[in-house]
């Protein structure tokens, strides 16, 4: 006799049916063998134990005999659960639904079909490559070179394969594309459903293979490709050119180029705007002053206004980095470090001794009357 039903499954003798089904739903999933490729053996008696003490427990008459007598024989003569005759349970419908659920099965009957759903949906055919811009490309936009190995469709065969591009049903699958590999016996049998591996899921084959791809379709190519870099591009944007990643089975993928934008040392960015640090000496903070502020070759005029304190931010707006995909652009905020000399002539010291003098009669460096 196995184990207790309810230790089982992990619930209480009082269980209500949705926690059971709960129960067996998690349980299912741990413990199914495709889920459990390094230790498939003890996945499946797992899979059988549970399987058996929810296909009790979740018929009212079977569980209430059970919870009386403890025994799992239901008439039928038998004291030995058998997955082979899992087709008369009661809850069959119920127990496909919930594998459906689980394991995304597709249509038709609960037994051959079971695990069918796991489909080989080909060879991923998109590629991406990296290449690094520095903040100046990202500002300007500009024109980038990206050299990269790929498998392309052959242009003799027009990626069919085929020497003159005859094609004749595949034999293997009947032109399905597609394969079913059934392991296991009784109940418990699995059934994979992948690509075929005579045509590679394309349902025909060549008649006489391609001589210059020799029946594969494609050819590994070299490409050089100018990309366009746009104006206000962040760090990681993915650029698609479609059509340029792998062929296989005469599909295409896409490339992805995903940015990688340097930091530059002396010009910061904040989303869209751009942070640059400019001294002045304390006579042009203290009086005002204008300078230039060049940004990329882009020169702007910035007020320093009378009073300006140390780290104090002033903005120039529209300034800033263009808005990627939008218009208008970020602003340009300078942040003004005021310079203290550390050496003064003899004239200077004095000039500067007289000025303090100047604002202790007024009570203090900080006080402006």
């Amino acid at each position: 006799m196995p184990r207790d039903y309810y230790e089982v499954l992990g619930v209480s003798k009082g269980a209500s049916q949705d926690e059971i089904k709960k129960a067996f739903r998690a349980l299912a999933r741990k413990y199914h063998p495709d889920a459990n490729p390094n230790n498939k053996e003890a996945a499946e008696e797992k899979f059988k134990e549970i399987g058996e003490a929810y296909e009790v427990l979740s018929d009212e008459n079977k569980r209430r005999m059970y919870d009386q007598t403890g025994s799992v024989d239901f008439g039928s003569g038998r004291q030995d659960f058998r997955w082979e005759d899992f087709s008369h349970f009661n809850d069959f419908g119920d127990l496909g639904d919930i594998f459906k659920t689980i394991f995304g099965g597709g249509g038709g009957g609960f037994g051959d079909s079971f695990f069918s759903g796991f489909h080989d949906s080909g060879p991923d055919l998109d590629m991406a490559v990296q290449i690094k811009v520095n903040l100046e490309d990202a500002y300007k936009g500009s024109k980038k070179s990206v050299k990269y190995r790929r498998n392309a469709s052959c242009d003799a065969c027009k990626g069919t394969g085929a020497k003159n591009q005859k094609l004749t049903t595949c034999k293997t699958c009947n032109g399905s594309g597609q394969q079913r590999v059934v392991q296991g016996q009784g109940f418990f049998r699995m059934v994979s459903v992948t690509t075929c591996h005579a045509c590679n899921g394309k349902g025909r084959i060549p008649v006489e293979p391609c001589s210059v791809c020799k029946g594969n379709g494609s050819n590994p190519i070299t490409e050089d490709l100018s990309i366009s870099i746009p104006k206000g591009a962040v760090d990681n944007l993915r650029l698609r050119l479609k059509g340029k990643g792998q062929s296989h089975n005469g599909r295409t993928g896409d490339l992805y180029v995903i940015l990688r934008v340097e930091e530059d040392r002396s010009i910061r960015r904040r989303n869209d705007d751009i942070i640059v640090d400019r001294s002045v000496s304390f006579p042009q903070a203290a009086l005002g002053t204008d300078m230039d502020i060049d940004i990329f070759g882009n020169s702007y005029d910035l007020n320093v206004p009378p009073g300006t304190q140390p780290g104090e931010i002033l903005r120039i707006k529209g300034a800033g980095m263009p808005r990627l995909n939008s218009k208008g652009s970020g602003d340009l905020l300078v942040r003004v470090n005021v310079e203290v000399p550390k050496h003064l002539n003899s004239k200077q010291k004095d000039l500067v001794k007289q000025l303090m003098e100047e604002f202790e009669k007024k009570k203090g460096w900080f006080h402006n009357n």
